[in-house]
């Protein structure tokens, strides 16, 4: 969650007129080990059956993941540190710087131990909330699980150090490269060298996200918290699972989105165990990873334009922008897809978005006017068309029209059905034994049944006697 500095007025007046040591990010100092921890926090194991991390449904990730993963982008996380022995972020942190401050003129000591440690826990808990790698069965996901994170440590604590010290931290960040730089602190103090860094690290095209503070300043009027209301900042509030914002989250016109901010499991320090975590700092983690994921799909976006895409992307909640919320609920799957709109862009001179020369920008696809030039066909297709249609017509009609000629050619071209066509009869069958017994024994001239002859054989008949002749 974050931590917003609660020094003393007279602290303030002398930090605001403090020169910071001069110090070049980024350029290599010898290796310490990193400042000891009095306290450390640490977690429990995740029981085996645990299901998939609520954020992977609840942000669409598995969606978001097959268009984007992050791969080539570093976050860099300004924060307590990161303990990069954790299984869910192995391979995924790199280097890092720690600030260690110290009671002269100097202000701090920067060194670049091999292995960071994270005392509070709370560095590691947004580092794996942006780039944890996937676990069996999605237990355990970053929103960006292919980036990788550059960790600059504040050892003395965010809430207790120097606003030099704070603004070498973004410094050094932005000399490693960084694509996104997540700062999960809120001061109500206007500083300065906070100021100026935040600025240079815009004008280097880096996305800056900014956490807005869990003092719960809602309805006691408008209290700037810092660096989350300097311009060109990301400032992320927090809500609930159901959309809700959360009472602890801070309100202010300069808030831009939200993300989930309660009962988030997040990956702990020391070990290989998991606790449960809620505030801005979370939601601006889970914001930061998504601008990771637009600017590995998307590199040739500047900082501003995946701003625009992250707000103009949101999910409204509550009827729409207001000052607990801003735009809506960060929407992963929403930025990788969404289509800005095409006025406004700096640099056009002619409003339509595209730079002035009528190609579409990286990631953007203009809706462009629909067509008005010649007709589909032209005069002479559109009448060879239509001949080659009614030839096909009249052979069509003719196959029909044969069945019935054939017909009409049956009846003898009159009127009526055809006639009905029997089918032909069968030969009476042949009796393989031959006639019957009685028939047999008449033509061998034999008696009947009772043994008289019952008609002479022809061969018995005599000559009739002489008759008289007429």
């Amino acid at each position: 969650m974050t931590r917003p500095t609660r020094l003393p007025a007279t602290v303030l007046v002398l930090l605001a007129t403090a020169v910071s040591a001069a110090v070049l990010p980024g350029a290599a100092t010898p290796a310490a080990a990193s400042q000891p921890c009095r306290t450390t926090v640490t977690g429990e194991e995740m029981p085996g059956g645990a299901d998939p991390h609520p954020l992977i449904g609840q942000l669409g990730l598995h969606q978001s993941w097959d268009l984007s993963t992050g791969a080539g982008v570093t976050v860099g996380v300004v924060d307590s540190g990161v303990d990069a022995t954790h299984p869910d972020l192995d391979g995924q942190v790199a280097r890092g710087r720690e600030f260690t401050t110290v009671l002269d003129e100097r202000e701090f000591e920067a060194s670049r131990p091999e292995r960071q440690r994270d005392c509070e826990g709370h560095g590691t808990a947004v580092a794996g909330l942006i780039a944890a790698r996937r676990t069996a069965g999605d237990r355990m996901a970053g929103v960006a699980p292919d980036a990788r994170v550059y960790p600059v440590r504040i050892a003395d604590g965010v809430d207790r150090a120097t606003a030099g010290t704070l603004a070498a931290a973004i410094d050094d960040a932005v000399a490693a490269e960084v694509g996104v730089i997540n700062l999960s602190f809120a001061v109500p103090v206007d500083h300065e060298p906070i100021r100026d860094a935040v600025g240079r690290a815009l004008d280097q095209d880096v996305v800056v996200v900014a956490a807005m503070g869990n003092e719960g300043n809602a309805g006691g009027g408008e209290v700037p918290m810092y660096p989350a209301a300097y311009d060109g900042v990301l400032a992320v509030g927090a809500v609930g699972a159901d959309g809700t914002p959360l009472d602890s989250s801070n309100a202010g016109s300069w808030v831009d989105l939200a993300a989930i901010g309660e009962d988030l499991v997040v990956v702990s320090p020391g070990g290989e165990g998991y606790r449960v975590e809620a505030g801005t700092s979370m939601a601006a983690a889970q914001v930061s990873g998504t601008a990771a994921l637009v600017r590995s799909r998307f590199p040739a976006l500047t900082a501003e334009e995946v701003a625009e895409r992250l707000t103009g992307s949101a999910t409204p909640l509550g009827g729409g922008p207001d000052e607990r919320t801003g735009a809506g609920l960060v929407d992963p799957f929403g930025a990788l897809t969404h289509l800005p709109g095409t006025t406004g862009n700096a640099g056009d001179g002619d409003g339509t978005g595209d730079g002035g020369d009528g190609a579409a920008s990286a990631g953007r696809i203009p809706p462009q006017d629909l067509p008005r030039g010649e007709p589909p066909l032209s005069s002479s297709a559109a009448t060879g068309l239509a001949v080659s249609g009614a030839l096909l017509l009249g052979v069509l009609l003719v196959l029909l029209a044969v069945p019935g000629v054939r017909r009409a050619a049956r009846r003898g071209w009159r009127a009526g059905t055809a006639p009905e066509q029997r089918a032909p009869q069968e030969p009476a069958p042949v009796n393989a034994q031959g006639p019957p017994a009685a028939t047999v024994a008449w033509l061998n001239g034999d008696g009947g049944a009772d043994g008289h002859r019952t008609r002479n054989h022809p061969s018995q008949l005599t000559a009739n006697p002489t008759r008289n002749r007429t």
